[in-house]
């Protein structure tokens, strides 16, 4: 059963999805909203203003799978965005039981890739019977060691065998895969910090900071853990929009 905290967030989603402003709207702090989202303001006033700019029908959103860590939550799904259907991870903050912070983040969405994946297939429900504090600690340290240390000789220490389930776009699924790619990779990007660590059972959430060909950019991963290993990963990277076509200037990370 889905939290209050999670159903409003949700709320919030299907509001703007289907422009119903009630909905979008009645569970925004009305004493201050934090926007991340550049293309929206803050305040409740930017709330209505993308409603205002969306669709009218609850069809163009599909909320895959969500995670809810303490006052965060997390969504992850695709959404028509006029002529073109898009891949998001949504992140509220909430406070005294409204929402007074949201982050989100959206790529185009893509064919299945070369093992047969979408972006947003697989698990469904995070599972609850594992530690959400030691697979969140063994997901950082992976992050910290691999990706921003650049320690590609610890992969194996974190993956199983060959079991490595990709949702991006154009990959094989399987660890010699993923060395392969990921050499290529770290030609072209540096990633710099985690700013965003939310976590529910066997799922984990990262927002990290670096850069892409030297241009800030935000590489957003879904992690999946089963039996003390990395199994599963969703994720992308999008690019870090100038401050100054910001509509709220409080930066996307």
């Amino acid at each position: 059963m889905a939290s209050d905290n999670v159903e409003k967030a949700m709320g919030l989603l299907r509001g703007l999805s289907s422009g119903d402003r009630e909905l979008a709207t009645q569970h925004v702090s009305p004493d201050g909203f934090v926007q991340h989202d550049p293309m929206i303001a803050d305040g409740v006033d930017g709330v209505d203003g993308l409603r205002e700019q969306a669709g009218r029908s609850t069809d163009q959103l599909e909320i895959v799978r969500v995670l809810e860590d303490g006052p965060f939550v997390v969504a992850h799904g695709q959404q028509d965005a006029g002529d073109e259907q898009r891949v998001f991870f949504a992140v509220f903050r909430f406070e005294n039981g409204f929402i007074v912070e949201h982050w989100r983040f959206s790529t185009p969405l893509s064919p299945s890739n070369r093992s047969g994946h979408t972006q947003t297939d697989g698990p469904t429900e995070p599972d609850r019977g594992q530690d959400t504090d030691s697979v969140k600690a063994f997901v950082r340290d992976y992050y910290e060691t691999v990706h921003i240390g650049r320690r590609h000789d610890r992969i194996g220490d974190y993956m199983a065998n060959d079991l490595q389930i990709r949702h991006e776009p154009g990959v094989r699924d399987g660890i010699a895969a993923f060395r392969q790619d990921l050499v290529m990779l770290t030609r072209a990007r540096i990633i710099d910090d985690i700013v965003l660590l939310l976590g529910q059972g066997d799922l984990v959430f990262i927002a990290a900071r670096g850069t892409h060909e030297g241009e800030p950019c935000a590489y957003l991963d879904l992690y999946r853990v089963k039996a003390g290993k990395l199994v599963e990963h969703w994720g992308f990277p999008q690019a870090i929009p100038p401050h100054e076509r910001s509509e709220n200037g409080n930066g996307m990370l």
